[in-house]
């Protein structure tokens, strides 16, 4: 089964990757969307980090511009690749899930969704135990600005997972506060040389 991912390089895309990489099944390519205006659709990571991750990943990377409320635009992304399946990180969010139900529908390909309702803290505890090196990039007050910049770990995680639960932060960065950027991984070639200067916070 051939799939493309919906890819932006943070932690829920390239565990996806991995994840279905695991499967046994064939990553065709990595689509990312860009868009001049906010977007649910559109990824949120510097489009210079996305391409860094997919080159360590080795999978070639589409981009689109998308829209936020037609979904055309990733329709006919899509309808040109050579695919059975379409897989995204979502884990909690219906609104982003119905849309990727009606684009695969249109398209009569299945959709992937193998983090959809797992526990966010499970998820990030896997990711690190699995060899993830995972940057966090503030993009709200919400969490303490020591946080910006910072690798988790084994010794720091159980921390930021309880100070994230404090704040009802989805530790997976779905709620948007922060992007969880990856580093490294098992599925990567090399480890990304990301300076914390490099990462201006911003607002979401």
């Amino acid at each position: 089964m051939r799939v493309a991912i919906l890819f932006s390089g943070n932690a829920a895309s390239v565990y996806c990757h991995h994840l279905i990489r695991e499967a046994g099944l064939d990553v065709a390519y990595l689509v990312t969307a860009r868009a001049h205006l906010p977007s649910r659709m559109k990824q949120s990571l510097d489009p210079d980090l996305t391409r860094l991750s997919a080159r360590s990943l080795e999978i070639p990377l589409m981009e689109f511009v998308a829209d936020e409320v037609d979904t055309s635009p990733l329709i006919e992304a899509l309808a040109g690749l050579e695919i059975d399946g379409l897989c995204d990180g979502a884990i909690r969010s219906n609104h982003r899930r119905n849309r990727l139900v009606e684009v695969c529908q249109k398209l009569k390909i299945q959709l992937l969704l193998p983090l959809w309702h797992k526990d966010p803290a499970e998820i990030l505890t896997n990711m690190i135990e699995e060899g993830f090196v995972i940057m966090i990039k503030l993009k709200s007050d919400r969490l303490d600005g020591g946080w910006h910049g910072r690798v988790l770990d084994g010794e720091n995680r159980d921390e930021f997972i309880q100070v994230c639960d404090e704040n009802g932060i989805d530790p997976m960065g779905e709620s948007k506060e922060f992007d969880p950027i990856v580093l490294a991984g098992p599925s990567m070639r090399d480890r990304m040389k990301v300076s914390p200067s490099l990462l201006p916070r911003q607002s979401p």
